[in-house]
Formats: structure tokens, C-alpha cells, sequence
């Protein structure tokens, strides 16, 4: 299994920071969007450094979703995420395609409130 955390606020430039959802994502240009995947791209790679599990077959991955404002929309937040991820996982070929004849399942769940480090902790499986 694969664990790892990623963030659900991303700094644009020094003194703009997003939240990464769905609202932002219909909003933005074209080149931000890149930008913003490619960071985390970078991200995840950071994070998987050193990382030898490949993953041949189909798999789930689950995301933890620990928000800082009650307000916000779960799907909102881990459907740009999961597209992220699931786009550097096939970059950095953990998966083999992220397509539906491997990611077979993804699993939505809310963590609760953190204020001081609001996140998405994401785990990664193979499936039998």
C-alpha cells in the first residue's frame, strides 16, 4: 500500500494562495491549472521518493479529507486532487494507466477539522 498526505491550499505566487477545488479549477486559465499540476506533480514525486511498490494491476485509492472550513464540499476538493494524482501515479509509472481497466475504485471519506493543516491523506492499493 502507498500512503502519503498532500495539501488542499497551494500558493500561486507569494501572495496569492488557492484553494484546490473544483471552484478554482472552473475558473482558472489553462496555464495556472498546469502550473498548479506540475507543482504537485513535483509534489508527489518528493513524496514517493524511494518508493519500489509498482502497481501492475487494477487498484482503489482512498482520500481523507480534513478541512479547515465546515462549509467546504468533500467532492469538491478530492475530485481535482484525484486527477492530480492519478496523472503523476501514471508519470512516474506506479500504475501502469489510470484509465477504468486499473483505477477501479476511488473512496471518498471526511477526516474532520484541522485548521492548522488542512489535507487530503491519500492511500493507494492493489486490488486482487
Amino acid at each position: 500500500m502507498i500512503k502519503l498526505d498532500l495539501p488542499v491550499y497551494w500558493n500561486i505566487t507569494k501572495n496569492r494562495k488557492i484553494f484546490v477545488g473544483m471552484n478554482w479549477y472552473q475558473r482558472a486559465n489553462k496555464y495556472e491549472i498546469n502550473k498548479v499540476k506540475q507543482e504537485y506533480h513535483e509534489l508527489i514525486k518528493l513524496k514517493l521518493f524511494g518508493n519500489k511498490e509498482k502497481i501492475k494491476g487494477s487498484y482503489q485509492v482512498k482520500y481523507k479529507y480534513f478541512y479547515k472550513n465546515s462549509g467546504s464540499d468533500l467532492r469538491n476538493v478530492t475530485s481535482v486532487i484525484d486527477k492530480f494524482f492519478n496523472d503523476a501515479l501514471q508519470e512516474l509509472k506506479i500504475v501502469v494507466n489510470d484509465n477504468v481497466n486499473y483505477y477501479k475504485e476511488s473512496v471518498d471519506i471526511v477526516g474532520g477539522m484541522d485548521k492548522k493543516n488542512p489535507r487530503i491523506e491519500i492511500e493507494v492499493e492493489e486490488l486482487k
